[in-house]
């Protein structure tokens, strides 16, 4: 097996394979002042051979326990080459993720990564659910300009796919996603009573005014079979947004 030399403090240390790395990591980790500049040493020796010592996700991930974000982040740019072979899914991606806290680094890394990558581990809501976990205020709208129109819609299938996503955003970027994707897009998708409930629910107040804005007074009667499904309806619906669907209804 190749062996991979480095220099500290005049010693000559080598190493074979990613356990090694790891294991020079966990030595040196007991200040963190001095763990940060060890590290960073560490890096800037195995330099361009960092891609033939890391191949496993396991073990990248394992490097990132042992790193400050700025050595993490370093590490990911040294491995960008070889990380689409690395990260394979969205769960993987959201734990790298969870390893940077830094929101600029989050999006550099994603932006870096681009679409056409993305776009082999993003398949369906979930796997976006699992990266806007993971990233906030501005970061995210970062992240949804990186992604198409037309590739957002094509994950969103359901109503409660779209919501598993608002739930992470914040008021702004809600919006800011309503209007990417088109309220008459989103009123396509709402077929029943429970889709246009829960819609409504976490939409931003003056999203769900323009949601309301779609439809004429008989629709929105027309989802609901009885009165009393009705009345059970409007019992889980937030007071102010109570109030502006009984205004639209009786005006």
């Amino acid at each position: 097996m190749k062996e991979y030399k480095l220099i500290f403090w005049e010693k000559t240390i080598f190493i074979q394979d990613e356990k090694d790395l790891v294991l020079l990591f966990k030595l040196f980790s007991s200040n963190s002042k001095e763990s940060s500049i060890i590290h960073w040493n560490i890096l800037m020796e195995v330099d361009e051979n960092l891609e033939q010592i890391v191949k496993t996700y396991k073990w990248l991930l394992t490097c990132l326990k042992y790193l400050n974000e700025k050595n993490s982040f370093l590490l990911l740019i040294k491995l960008w080459d070889i990380l689409w072979n690395l990260i394979t899914n969205s769960q993987e991606l959201a734990e790298v993720l969870s390893h940077i806290p830094e929101e600029s680094n989050k999006i550099k890394l994603l932006k870096i990564l681009r679409i056409k990558w993305l776009s082999k581990i993003i398949f369906d809501a979930k796997d976006l659910w699992n990266i806007f976990e993971w990233l906030y205020w501005k970061s995210q709208k970062d992240f949804i300009d990186l992604l198409w129109i037309d590739f957002i819609k094509e994950v969103f299938l359901q109503t409660n796919e779209i919501i598993m996503i608002l739930h992470y955003l914040s008021n702004e970027n809600k919006d800011y996603l309503m209007d990417i994707i088109w309220m008459d897009w989103i009123k396509n998708k709402i077929k029943t009573s429970e889709n246009f409930l829960i819609m409504f629910r976490w939409l931003t107040l003056k999203k769900s005014k323009e949601l309301l804005k779609k439809y004429k007074k008989s629709e929105i009667l027309n989802l609901f079979k009885t009165e009393k499904q009705f009345y059970k309806f409007m019992l889980k619906m937030p007071k102010d947004k109570e109030k502006i669907i009984l205004n639209f209804l009786l005006k």
